[in-house]
């Protein structure tokens, strides 16, 4: 069996998921009412008042250093249709803890008034520099 490579030459999402608040401090993720799968509503079209998506990112040796990395993160419904709430940055990653070793980045992007229309599967979507790395995919019901 070859080895995989991957790990050494992609961007790759080592966590990646939605919660009530998160923030990172010295590099680490604090997360509180993280990685729900179902979000129950007393009627749609509901507004939920704020959440956060974390990601943590494995960027690898070669490309840090290299300064800016887009990312994208969006939101779609079932059918892959593209919701109201898309989020455009960047970041910059130093190089790894060890020369040839990839460098992990997280972020944690609070969202405030997420709308849902309705009832149904949902997906945050993770991207960097144009490629899909990670999906979250969850559930939003009625009560």
């Amino acid at each position: 069996m070859e080895p995989d490579v991957s790990s050494l030459t992609e961007f790759r999402a080592v966590g990646f998921f939605a919660a009530d608040h998160a923030v990172i401090e010295s590099g680490k993720v604090y997360a509180s009412g993280a990685y729900w799968s179902v979000l129950r509503f007393p009627a749609f079209p509901f507004v939920l008042p704020a959440c956060a998506v974390v990601a943590v990112i494995s960027v690898p040796f070669h490309s840090t250093g290299e300064g800016e990395h887009a990312f994208r993160i969006a939101l779609e419904d079932a059918d892959g249709r593209a919701q109201p709430i898309q989020i455009d940055g960047s970041f910059r990653a130093g190089p790894g803890p060890r020369d040839g070793e990839p460098a992990i980045v997280p972020m944690a992007v609070p969202l405030f008034g997420l709308q849902f229309s309705g009832p149904g599967d949902y997906s945050f979507v993770l991207s960097v520099a144009g490629e899909e790395i990670a999906r979250y995919p969850f559930h939003a019901t009625s009560l």
